[in-house]
């Protein structure tokens, strides 16, 4: 389950949608051991925004068929209340047809679309080698938090790049033969979580050739590589939010430290799977006075604090509880999560959107 919400929570950051008019489209199907009557159909949208319900039916011996008018070619779900993203698709076909049996939802099959098949047997693969990148990560990290010997640091340093070329390997490989533009750009967003720069613009720029009037993924080229976060070197904007004990914390209280300002949310399944690398970077900094504020766009308090107690986010959280709402995603700048602004002891910005390996990076360079 966690793997396929990754993947599904990525898009939304992302987003898709192809230029064209591609009328009714029709999802129907049979679902077997449902969690519940009511199955819904999503379009999970651009931008990070939250996913649109476009149609939904109570099944009727397991049967269910659904329906929506759409204008773009782009990414949606069926799924239930409790299990929202339960199969994905792409509306590259008039009618899909779904077999879902719940008691192994992650052995699907779909009929009607080509590149909802393909995507389908890609996160497979995706799952099993992130999870084994993710192990590799870890155990870097733990080896790094002890000190240990040169030679056991490089060997895992080692490891854990060979994990990753397979997985971009793999990315790479699905990007450059798919002839969905929609389903390029859902891949070319799970590749922003582990493609280098240059390896991830070489790959923007050929899908923006080959793709050329899909106007999200030249988008996608000016966000990821184009586009300069416009409050970089500036003061950064004040604010005061409740903690979840109902404290009021304000970010001048920080001033004097290197903070990160982490803007994520229990729901988003890419802030969870980033959690366990910011994790690391505070335990590896936070005697170089640095750490973490969290800044959640949650709505339900327990959900938030029961996602910091599961991922073992021990620095101060606050949040208005507004998800979307929340006036910090326009004084801040950002349409989708996780996002992290690095402030100064002066209170400034001096980086933005740092993640993974370009986290450790920036944080060595100013905690030295």
């Amino acid at each position: 389950m966690k793997k396929i919400i990754i993947v599904a929570g990525l898009f939304l950051m992302i987003g898709s949608c192809k230029e064209k008019s591609n009328g009714v489209f029709t999802v129907a199907g049979t679902i077997k051991n449902a969690p519940s009557s009511k199955v819904y159909l999503k379009e999970l949208p651009f931008g990070g925004a939250n996913p649109i319900v476009v149609d939904s039916a109570t099944l009727q011996n397991g049967k269910f068929e659904l329906n929506t008018n759409t204008l773009e070619e782009g990414l949606y779900s069926i799924g239930f209340e409790t299990f929202p993203n339960a199969v994905l698709l792409i509306n590259d076909a008039k009618k899909i047809e779904v077999t879902l049996d719940f008691n192994n939802y992650k052995s699907y099959e779909t009929k009607g679309s080509k590149a909802t098949t393909a995507l389908h047997e890609l996160f497979s693969g995706y799952e099993k080698s992130y999870g084994s990148l993710e192990e590799k990560i870890m155990c870097l990290d733990s080896l790094q938090e002890k000190k240990a010997g040169d030679s056991l640091v490089t060997i895992a340093r080692l490891q854990k790049n060979k994990e990753k070329e397979q997985l971009n390997k793999l990315l790479n490989n699905f990007i450059n033969s798919t002839e969905s533009p929609a389903a390029c750009l859902q891949v070319l967003a799970m590749a922003t979580r582990t493609m280098d720069t240059d390896e991830l613009s070489a790959i923007i720029d050929k899908s923006v050739t080959k793709f050329s009037n899909y106007a999200n993924i030249k988008k996608l080229q000016q966000i990821i590589i184009g586009k300069q976060y416009p409050l970089l070197g500036k003061q950064a904007p004040a604010f005061a939010l409740g903690t979840p004990t109902n404290d009021t914390i304000t970010l001048d209280s920080f001033k004097g430290k290197y903070v990160l300002v982490d803007f994520w949310a229990s729901w988003c399944a890419p802030c969870r799977a980033e959690n366990p690398n910011v994790v690391a970077m505070y335990h590896k900094y936070k005697d170089k006075n640095f750490t973490v504020l969290g800044v959640s766009l949650d709505r339900d308090v327990k959900a938030w604090t029961e996602a910091i107690k599961k991922d073992s986010l021990i620095w101060t959280h606050v949040s208005d509880l507004k998800q979307w709402e929340s006036p910090l995603v326009s004084l801040y700048q950002f349409d989708g999560i996780p996002f992290n602004v690095l402030i100064d002891p002066t209170g400034k910005i001096i980086a933005s959107g740092l993640r993974e390996e370009g986290l450790d990076k920036k944080l060595g360079e100013v905690l030295k």
